[in-house]
């Protein structure tokens, strides 16, 4: 699992690079909070 501000571009991008898959948005802290779950089964295409 995976929680990050949504407005951290870097750490964003570091997740789905990762294979992180987004599962939800919250409020908390003050900002908009990214949750999301890796997988290691990658997307075929």
């Amino acid at each position: 699992m995976l929680t990050t501000q949504t407005a951290n571009d870097r750490s964003m991008r570091l997740a789905a690079k990762l294979g992180f898959t987004e599962m939800d948005r919250f409020q908390e802290y003050g900002a908009e909070q990214w949750f999301g779950v890796w997988s290691s089964v990658t997307p075929s295409g």
